[in-house]
């Protein structure tokens, strides 16, 4: 399964269209969409539910071979912890999907890590998706959760004194 997930804060319709577009031209491939509740666009050709509990959203991230995403860091960081391959589409403020184009400088620099593939544009999803598919023992080893305890020691004697 394939899952897609545009995060809940702001709406991405268009990544939600082109991957039920994408759907729908891979009717042999199950596809879930988290699509949160701001978006004017309902998918035709895929499963999806506006907003998901976060133990719903846990056991879909486990069960799918593929995750799809805005490009926010913790897209990025749920992928690697969960070690899932990930395509990340940056939102961009040009198109009113956010106020700056970080998400575009943070896919550019996650494209570096093994199990990311990047979309810039909607006709370069289905290569990316493609490309994550045939190569997703290419997952980097589990990110923890946690930082190392050496970090959060010199963290706390920064901070504490």
């Amino acid at each position: 399964m394939i899952l897609l997930t545009i995060g809940t804060m702001l709406p991405f319709d268009r990544l939600v269209r082109a991957i039920d577009r994408w759907a729908g031209d891979h009717g042999d491939r199950e596809v879930f969409a988290q699509i949160g509740d701001k978006g004017q666009y309902r998918p035709i050709h895929m499963r999806w539910a506006q907003l998901l509990g976060p133990q719903e959203f846990a056991g879909l991230v486990d069960r799918c071979e593929l995750l799809i995403a805005h490009a926010g860091t913790g897209s990025f960081f749920l992928a690697a912890e969960r070690m899932r391959p990930i395509v990340l589409f940056p939102r961009r403020a040009s198109l009113g999907e956010h106020n700056t184009d970080h998400q575009v400088s943070t896919a550019r620099w996650l494209l570096q890590k093994p199990g990311v593939y990047v979309a810039m544009a909607e006709d370069e999803l289905p290569g990316a998706i493609a490309k994550a598919l045939s190569h997703r023992s290419d997952v980097a080893a589990r990110v923890p959760p946690f930082a190392p305890e050496a970090f959060i020691g010199r963290l706390r004697e920064a901070l504490l004194g």
